[in-house]
């Protein structure tokens, strides 16, 4: 835990959605402390047609949704948005106003770990 998904636009290079895995993951481990071995990075190509941004079809698209246990601070938080949205502009060129990042915060009973365990229980 954390776990970031990201979807993006599937015109982007192979190149680019690698940057942008491995920039997310850096993110996580830089602006909230989390420890590497601990952070999921995924992607999720939008097809031509499956992404409408405020009325227009086939707008590029660049979002992060960050699922993590309860506990990080402000200022975290908003050091992350920021790593993220500067992330995904840099890769892809998609204007930093257009990307968009969302932060999701479970609490330590909702969050299940090996075993079958969930991370209050684990005394996270």
């Amino acid at each position: 835990m954390p776990y970031v998904t990201i979807s993006a636009s599937d015109h982007f290079s192979t190149e680019q959605k690698r940057q942008l895995l491995q920039r997310a993951s850096d993110a996580v481990v830089e602006s909230i402390g989390a420890p590497l071995a601990s952070v999921r990075v995924m992607l999720h190509d939008l097809p031509k047609g499956y992404y409408l941004n405020a009325g227009q079809l086939d707008t590029d698209c660049v979002m992060f949704v960050v699922d993590f246990i309860e506990g990080r601070t402000d200022a975290q938080k908003d050091a992350l948005i920021a790593a993220l949205s500067k992330a995904g502009h840099e890769v892809t060129g998609v204007p930093e106003s257009e990307v968009r990042v969302r932060l999701v915060d479970f609490p330590k009973s909702n969050m299940g770990m090996a075993g079958g365990v969930s991370a209050r229980a684990m005394g996270r």
